[in-house]
């Protein structure tokens, strides 16, 4: 049995840990997200986990980098290698799993249309294409922001339409090609910050695989309490 305040921090820890994955698929690592990371800002829940060994070598590599504009500029260029130019490893959905490798098509237009059933919208800021890496890890941290609120709220009529759009989201969406995506990273660099955002990545949405769909079962809009299973 869980607390609705202990549900509320770790739908804000969730969203934070998409926020910071987002960022650093979107663009090279800005220095407020950078000295966020080297100062323990990111903090997996499960200290034992293979989770917690992800996160922590994230962190190390910022921390044990020495910060100045040659660092940045190596890193600059390998986001741009790896997710800008044509011939990198593509951060894109309908690359893996549009038939015909077509950006902009079906699977686009799939994912463009769950983020207006959940009242999600674009900002003028946004130069991709809604099947992003970057731009699908940004509506996961929407929606879990939004269960932060609820569970605060005590909203379970809320938290549980809210938790279904991230069970289906991550089913129909995430969870069926960021493994080979982050593979192909692995396999193109060998720098050690991209890899450890691979590898973290494979993590987190392997934890979230399992704990969101246990915890939309576990809400119970009819009773005060939300009984969740141990793992």
């Amino acid at each position: 049995m869980n607390d609705h305040g202990e549900m509320q921090a770790a739908a804000a820890g969730r969203a934070k840990t998409y926020g910071v994955l987002s960022a650093l698929y979107t663009a090279a690592p800005a220095r407020d997200l950078v000295d966020m990371i080297r100062e323990g800002g990111l903090v997996a829940q499960n200290e034992s986990s293979r989770l917690s060994t992800a996160v922590k070598e994230l962190t190390a590599f910022f921390r044990e980098a020495t910060p100045g504009n040659r660092h940045d500029n190596e890193l600059a260029a390998e986001h741009t290698r790896l997710f800008v130019l044509p011939f990198g490893v593509v951060p894109h959905e309908s690359f893996y799993l549009d038939e015909n490798k077509r950006l902009g098509g079906r699977v686009t237009a799939g994912v463009q249309q769950y983020y207006r059933d959940a009242g999600a919208r674009f900002t003028q800021a946004c130069l991709e294409l809604p099947d992003h890496m970057g731009v699908e890890l940004e509506f996961m941290k929407f929606l879990c922001a939004i269960e932060e609120q609820f569970w605060k709220e005590s909203n379970l009529m809320g938290l549980q339409k809210c938790l279904k759009f991230q069970n289906g989201f991550l089913t129909e969406h995430l969870l069926r090609w960021y493994k080979p995506f982050c593979e192909r990273i692995l396999e193109e660099t060998g720098l050690g910050m991209y890899r450890a955002l691979a590898q973290l990545t494979i993590e987190f949405l392997e934890a979230e695989r399992d704990f969101v769909p246990d915890l939309t079962k576990a809400i119970h809009p009819d009773r005060r309490e939300v009984c969740v299973s141990e793992t």
